[in-house]
């Protein structure tokens, strides 16, 4: 019963009066469905060009113009990084092989990140990280197969953060192995970890349009990727390597859009805004194992995106092809028999709306798991003077005449009743 109340509160939100703009191109898919019941669909590349970048846009509607409510499973916005320093305990080294430190969060905390202080401006460290929660007594090896990284001047970099998998765990055992030209004794200056906000999406591989471009002057190689539409999201860049040793500092950068003037011209050049600063690819063998990390950790939502790698003095690496890694964002709905349903979307104007479903809906993956995936038609473009918004949307003021008139009727016949 609750349910049903949400929806039908939902079906009257305000946003739902809105018109589309007059002469403005608007979209709409139709959705092919199997049976009645809730209906899942996943956004695609058609969609990520035409909505808005918020995707406030986006309407579902039956055959008869009604708002459908709907709820939207998507990746929100990446939030600047907040960096948390445990309690460390329990320093120590190894003379000539290793320094660690146990790294206490106060209580456990959801992470993927880690990031260390190290001396030194040359070398290449082997890293191992454990952890445990507060009432387990043995480690869990984390991973046993991280390196950090310092170049010196000229260019000088540092490398220094650990990507690990996902884990809550309280308490993290650090340890780091000398490199070959290290002093004896080793120390970790400093540690910190960055809490996440929720667990990470689902993702699938795209194979993104890729140029390739070499800069000798600069000594990079540069990698312009195309993901076929203006507000695709992408979680991470993954590269295709056929050298069997080589390290390499590389940055990711996405392509800020040129803006119109009013005779339609370019405006704004080209330019590009930073995605992910400082990373390390690298791959060499150690201790008769290969250690790798091809993956660069870059999310966000736009069209093009430029890996920059930095060769130094190095020839370019033999790259056999570039993979972008994307989240899957779903749009879930009740469809109800025998109504037919489409899509509505690209309207810059109209407010984003808000659903009780959003809030009502308790577990939102186990209730989009209950779904049956649906299919989307192919798009039809419409201008603002067509049928495209539902017809409350386009005249909302007939509406409210009606209604007015309405309440009037129902007036003067209660009057003549009581007379």
């Amino acid at each position: 019963m609750r349910r049903g109340a949400a929806w039908v509160g939902a079906a009257l939100a305000p946003a739902a009066l809105l018109a589309a703009s007059p002469g403005a191109t608007t979209f709409e898919r139709g959705i092919e469905i199997s049976r009645p019941g809730k209906v899942v669909l996943i956004l695609d590349r058609e969609i990520y060009e035409r909505a808005r970048p918020d995707l406030g846009d986006l309407r579902v509607v039956d055959d008869t113009g009604t708002a459908v409510p709907y709820l939207l499973d998507r990746v929100g916005p990446e939030p600047e990084p907040v960096f948390r320093e445990p309690l460390a305990r329990n320093r120590g080294f190894v003379r000539g092989r290793s320094a660690s430190v146990t790294l206490d969060l106060g209580e456990p905390v959801l992470k993927s990140e880690l990031v260390l202080s190290l001396p030194g401006d040359n070398f290449r460290r082997r890293v191992k990280v454990e952890g445990r929660t507060k009432h387990e007594r043995q480690w869990t090896m984390i991973t046993d197969g991280a390196y950090v990284f310092a170049l010196p001047e000229p260019a000088a970099t540092r490398y220094e953060t650990i990507l690990l998998p996902q884990n809550n765990l309280q308490f993290l055992k650090i340890t780091v192995f000398n490199g070959p030209d290290d002093p004896p004794r080793l120390e970790i200056l400093d540690a910190w970890v960055r809490p996440q906000g929720g667990r990470k999406p689902r993702e699938h591989p795209m194979e993104p349009r890729l140029t390739r471009a070499e800069d000798a002057a600069e000594g990079e190689t540069r990698l312009v990727l195309d993901l076929g539409a203006r507000h695709q999201p992408f979680r991470a860049v993954l590269l295709d390597v056929a050298d069997p040793e080589f390290f390499r500092g590389a940055t990711v950068e996405q392509r800020r859009e040129p803006s119109l003037d009013a005779e339609g011209e370019g405006g704004v050049p080209i330019s590009w805004a930073p995605v992910l600063g400082q990373a390390s690819l690298y791959r060499f063998q150690a201790e008769g194992e290969t250690r790798e990390c091809l993956r660069l950790e870059a999310a966000g939502r736009a069209r093009v995106l430029r890996v920059r790698i930095r060769n130094r003095d190095d020839r370019p690496l033999d790259l056999r092809g570039v993979t972008v890694m994307v989240p899957q964002e779903r749009l879930v709905f009740e469809a109800v028999a025998p109504h037919r349903y489409r899509l509505t979307y690209g309207d810059a104007d109209l407010e984003a709306p808000v659903y009780d479903v959003e809030r009502t809906v308790g577990d939102a993956g186990l209730w989009i798991a209950q779904a049956v995936e649906g299919r989307w038609q192919p798009p039809a473009a419409r201008t603002g003077d067509g049928p495209l918004l539902p017809w409350t949307e386009r005249h909302p003021a007939v509406l409210w005449m009606g209604l007015v008139a309405a309440v009037g009727l129902l007036a003067g016949v209660t009057w003549r009743a009581l007379q």
